[in-house]
Order: C-alpha cells, then sequence, then structure tokens
C-alpha cells in the first residue's frame, strides 16, 4: 500500500508541476512580472484605505448608544398627592402660631433710651463763681451732654473755646463744661462757673445816650440791604463756613459781649476785632445791639442753638439791631450770587 501511494503521489506532482509550468513561464516575463507588482501595490493600496476608514469610525462617537443610557438622577423629587398633602397640614396648630400677632393686642412700649452718663453729668452742682479775670461773652454752640463752644474774654482778647480746650490765665485752667447761660471751668480739680450775662461800659453808655421818641420812630424805618453786593455776599458766606469749620477764627472779625436790663437778656454787643475792615463792610458799626436774627429773638440762650442750626441752610441773615438805641435791620445775602 505504501508503494501505492507514492505512485499516486508522484503523478500527482506531476501533474501539478505540468499545470504550474504554463503559468512560471508566463510569470519569467518582464511585462508580467511588472503587471503582477502593480497588482500587489493596488492591493496593499486598497487595504491601507480600508484599515485607515475602520480606525476613524472607532473613534467617531456615535449619539445612539448615550441616548440609550438614561441618565442617573441623584435625590429624585416625590410628589404627594392632595390628600396626603391635606392630611399632614395642621391648620389649628399654624392658627397658635400667631404669625400676624393676636387680634386686640396691644403693641408693646418702645424701650425707654438710657442716658448715658458722662463725666461732666452734675459737675455744675456747688460749683461756686469764679475770681479768674475772664468774661464769657457768648455761646456759640451747646448740647444737652455739656459739650460746645464759648466765647470767653481774657486781657481785652476774646476767643472761642471748646471743651477741654486750656484757657488762657496761669495755672490748669480748662473748659469743662457749656450750658445754655454759663460755663463750668475745672481749676485744679475745682469746679468754677462763670455766667453769661455782665453789664459793660457799652452797657451803661447805651442807657445814658437814650435817644428821644421821636428820633426811634425815624431810626424804625431805617433799613441796611447789602443783598444786592456780590462783594458782601461772597464776604458772608466765608463767615457761614468758619463758624461751623473753625468758629475760634471769628474772633477775628468781630468781638461779642452779652447784655441785659433787669436781669433779662437783650442781645449781643458787637465791636470789631482784628479785621475792622470787614466788620465795617458788612454794615456794622461798633457797638451795635443785635436782638435778633431772621426772626428769632437772641433774649433767651437756648434760642442760640436754633440759630446755629437755622443759618446753615439760609439763603440771606437779616440782623435786628439796635443802633444808638435806634432799631434797625441789616440784610445779607448767604446763596453765593449776589442777587
Amino acid at each position: 500500500m505504501s508503494a501505492q501511494w507514492l505512485n499516486n503521489s508522484s503523478e500527482w506532482s506531476a501533474r501539478v508541476a505540468a499545470a504550474i509550468e504554463p503559468v512560471s513561464q508566463r510569470l519569467a516575463k518582464p511585462e508580467n512580472l511588472r503587471r503582477l507588482r502593480l497588482l500587489l501595490v493596488a492591493l496593499l493600496a486598497v487595504w491601507a484605505v480600508f484599515a485607515l476608514a475602520r480606525i476613524i469610525w472607532a473613534l467617531v462617537p456615535t449619539g445612539g448608544a448615550d441616548a440609550a443610557v438614561p441618565a442617573q438622577v441623584i435625590n429624585p423629587v416625590t410628589r404627594s398627592g392632595p390628600a396626603q398633602s391635606a392630611a399632614q397640614l395642621d391648620i389649628d396648630k399654624m392658627r397658635s402660631w400667631h404669625l400676624f400677632g393676636k387680634a386686640g393686642a396691644t403693641a408693646a412700649p418702645p424701650p425707654v433710651e438710657q442716658k448715658v452718663a458722662t463725666a461732666r453729668d452734675g459737675i455744675e452742682e456747688g460749683a461756686r463763681d469764679t475770681r479768674l479775670n475772664l468774661k464769657l461773652r457768648g455761646i456759640v454752640a451747646s448740647t444737652e451732654d455739656g459739650l460746645g463752644h464759648a466765647i470767653i474774654e481774657y486781657q481785652s482778647k476774646q476767643a472761642v473755646y471748646a471743651v477741654e480746650d486750656k484757657l488762657p490765665v496761669q495755672g490748669k485752667v480748662t473748659l469743662a463744661k457749656v450750658m445754655r447761660d454759663q460755663v463750668i471751668l475745672d481749676n485744679r480739680g475745682t469746679y468754677e462757673r462763670l455766667k453769661l450775662f455782665e453789664k459793660s461800659a457799652l452797657d451803661n453808655a447805651t442807657v445814658l445816650n437814650a435817644p428821644s421818641k421821636v428820633a426811634a420812630e425815624e431810626a424804625s424805618k431805617r433799613s441796611i440791604d447789602k443783598r444786592n453786593e456780590r462783594e458782601i455776599t461772597q464776604l458772608a458766606n466765608s463767615y457761614r463756613e468758619r463758624l461751623y469749620e473753625s468758629p475760634q477764627t471769628l474772633a477775628k472779625v468781630v468781638n461779642i459781649s452779652a447784655v441785659r436790663e433787669d436781669g433779662n437778656l437783650q442781645g449781643y454787643r458787637v465791636s470789631p476785632g482784628q479785621e475792622s475792615d470787614q466788620f465795617t463792610q458788612l454794615g456794622f458799626k461798633s457797638g451795635d445791639l443785635v436782638t435778633g436774627v431772621n426772626g428769632v429773638p437772641l433774649d433767651n440762650p437756648a434760642n442760640t442753638m436754633k440759630l446755629y442750626t437755622l443759618l446753615r441752610s439760609a439763603n440771606e441773615v437779616v440782623f435786628e439791631l439796635q443802633r444808638n438805641g435806634q432799631p434797625m435791620t441789616l440784610s445779607v445775602s448767604l446763596d453765593g450770587t449776589g442777587q
């Protein structure tokens, strides 16, 4: 059987060789070899394009796969039906909360503001009249807690002092408290009183040189109107700014002293300071007695605080004067245009 299988194999080999021999002879030709190479290159190119296309399609995402996967919901919202909500809602309990207050209940009274105690409270009690050579000529501003400014004269020189300012006398003397009609001084730990009302030589001269009734009636018709003078308006505005920013500088313009008669305050006597030209330019004369400003009478020291607030926004200022015992008015504009 082995011999037969060998014979068959030889026969098949001869047949295959006979069949391949014509193909080998054809491929052996140069033009056939060139065609075969071209065919192989074409097949390789087609395979490369096909492989590249598969790679690209593998990288491009498709929407179908993502859309098919449902999104994961965190903390899903659960809704209960109307019957369940109504069962959980306790109306009576909500009414007991009194969200808008109880019917007929009265409002609680506002809390009473507690006044903050300061070191100045009550220091005027038991204070003695001072023997220092000082004169209180005016109160520029005072508050309930005793703070403020006062015009004090020493050796014929006036200046504006604030609380805790040292006074120009010898020793450690400071202004401790400013009140409506007096100030309290701290003289080396001892409190002393300096009152506002003091008669001056100008007060006595006014009484001795009182004018006749006819002259007073004629003077009542007199008035000085400087509202149309632009230069005066600018000057008056500058004084107002100094009043609220640095009131002590006004002592260079005018000296002020309180005037009283039979114990009652009549007003404030004015006389020029260092800037006497500007004092006269405004329309004042030495010895004028100012009895009112913008309808606010100066016969009450408490009105000085009211006037201090009023002048901050006033468009003009009208002084009511007594000049040589004769009433008159002096009007000055403050609107900045001079009208």
